[in-house]
């Protein structure tokens, strides 16, 4: 994997999880619970985000050739979900439902169901969704050599480590930001996993297509 295919799967890979548009989420399920009770939830979410990362990326590809699926078919389908998820956080609308959504569910869930809020939605879908695996298991598939895999543990180990940092620090930045910064991070964030996206279903054509490039 060379130097530029690393720089973008960290970005792609940070744009789609989007630590600060996270961490608001966090910050409206956790908000209700002691900050004990948010430390632990946060690592818990951090740990669920780092092994739902690993596992696709060392079991994705496995998976992918069990069912058939070549490489540039999972381009080309990756590349439209990942536009889609660009084009809504350009939209700014999903974020805000979201996160109403989940203040409501946390109103009415026991505290002692914390464990759980930890892992559904905060872990999956609420940072890894299918955008956030749909890259992860390109990559792998993509750049499958041993010492390829580890660089995307790696990477995935570094984001896991900035979204724990992000739910650990939630309530500061969200009060910081506002729904104002909220929406800009949000917007900017997905005009950069867009422009991602036409790159990967471009490749993904064009695997599929050859004849196209000539």
């Amino acid at each position: 994997m060379t130097y530029q295919a690393v720089v973008l799967f960290s970005t792609t890979l940070l744009a789609i999880v989007n630590p600060v548009g996270s961490a608001v989420m966090f910050a409206a399920v956790a908000g209700r619970f002691p900050k004990a009770v948010q430390r632990r939830m946060a690592n818990q979410s951090g740990i669920a985000i780092l092994i739902i990362l690993i596992v696709c990326a060392w079991l994705g590809r496995m998976i992918l050739q069990g069912l058939g699926i070549s490489v540039p078919m999972l381009q080309a389908a990756g590349g439209l979900i990942l536009l889609r998820y660009g084009l809504q956080m350009v939209s700014a609308e999903d974020s805000n439902k979201l996160s109403e959504k989940e203040t409501h569910s946390a109103e009415v869930v026991p505290e002692a169901q914390w464990k759980a809020l930890a892992v559904v939605p905060l872990a999956i879908p609420g940072t890894v969704g299918a955008g956030t695996i749909t890259a992860v298991v390109i990559q792998a598939s993509t750049y499958n050599s041993a010492r390829d895999l580890l660089i995307i543990s790696a990477v995935s180990l570094i984001v896991s480590v900035i979204v724990w940092i992000a739910f650990r620090m939630a309530t500061p930045i969200s009060q910081r930001l506002g729904p104002i910064g909220m929406n800009i991070v949000t917007r900017v964030m997905g005009i950069l996993l867009a422009a991602t996206a036409f790159g990967l279903l471009g490749r993904g054509i064009g695997g599929l297509l050859p004849g196209l490039l000539k």
